[in-house]
């Protein structure tokens, strides 16, 4: 009976790819899990730590932000695609550090708070979503446009996975300080890395577009735009709003809520972590009781 439960080389070995391959699975299954709940609270501490900031501190930081917009409206600044630049020199001079969130983006649609931070460097793009350089800081204001970039999915965090789910109507924020900007998406496009004449600011507008890879299954050599209009600033989620002069399919009792795709997924990347974890669990047992069973076989 014993020598049925000893390891050789080749059970050993065996035992350890299996163990490794639920390792592979079960970490970023369970660091999305676990990121998804977090995020919420993160978005609260942001803004509690918003509010205890001095109010000349904010002021001076919007100053800085309507200069760097500025020069962005009245100049040919070069928009670098994000994904496939390594490094270049950036214009955050008068921003002391850029490593801490400027804002949050919430998408009540995909159920997604993220912290949003100036310059979409490979680092700012693996914690967060990022404003990329040469467009419009995001802090509103007439001729801007502040194009968010973010993954469609990283280790640990699905990010704009399901950026495609956003339809005309739906609603996207900004929360910074003691302002929530509130957007509506207007229109999507799919341009190419290097089109970014197409993300100049639209004449009047005030615009957020967010950013990703396309198609949704890789490769994917192209950017998925998600063009979104300024519809009014609040400090409440309004349950509904005008848009004037602007056709958009609008479910005024629809746009909040989750999509069903985007519950789903959690559900199972949930259940899939759960059976990942107890069956690394049960190998891990079963594998440490043969090495014993092994030692024991051999000492007699």
């Amino acid at each position: 009976m014993k020598k049925k439960l000893i390891l050789s080389k080749t059970s050993t070995i065996g035992y350890l790819l299996i163990l490794i391959g639920l390792l592979f699975v079960s970490i970023p299954l369970t660091r999305r899990s676990i990121n998804d709940y977090k995020a919420f609270k993160a978005d609260q501490e942001f803004l509690e730590k918003e509010k205890q900031r001095p109010a000349d501190q904010i002021n001076e930081e919007n100053e800085n932000a309507e200069k760097y917009n500025e020069i962005v409206r009245n100049s040919d600044l070069s928009v670098i695609d994000p994904f496939t630049a390594d490094e270049y020199q950036t214009n955050y001079v008068d921003f002391k550090n850029t490593d801490t969130p400027f804002a949050y983006l919430l998408i009540p649609k995909l159920d997604k708070n993220l912290p949003i931070y100036l310059d979409a460097s490979n680092h700012h793009l693996a914690i967060g979503v990022a404003q990329v350089d040469g467009t419009s800081i995001p802090i509103g204001g007439k001729n801007t446009r502040s194009v968010i970039a973010g993954h469609r999915g990283y280790w640990g965090d699905t990010i704009f996975l399901y950026l495609d789910q956003l339809e005309a109507g739906d609603y996207v924020y900004v929360q910074r300080a003691d302002r929530t900007m509130r957007y509506v998406v207007f229109d999507k496009e799919v341009i190419g890395p290097y089109d970014w004449n197409k993300l100049k600011p639209r004449e009047d507008e005030d615009m957020l577009t967010l950013l990703t890879c396309s198609p949704f299954l890789p490769p994917r050599p192209n950017r998925l735009l998600v063009n979104c209009i300024r519809d009014e600033e609040t400090k409440e989620i309004a349950e509904e709003f005008t848009l004037p002069a602007k056709e958009l399919p609008i479910s005024q009792n629809e746009n909040e809520k989750i999509d069903q795709t985007v519950s789903t997924t959690r559900i199972i990347t949930l259940i899939l972590a759960i059976i990942a974890i107890i069956l690394f669990i049960l190998i891990l047992i079963r594998f440490i009781n043969r090495i014993r069973n092994t030692i024991s076989y051999k000492k007699h």
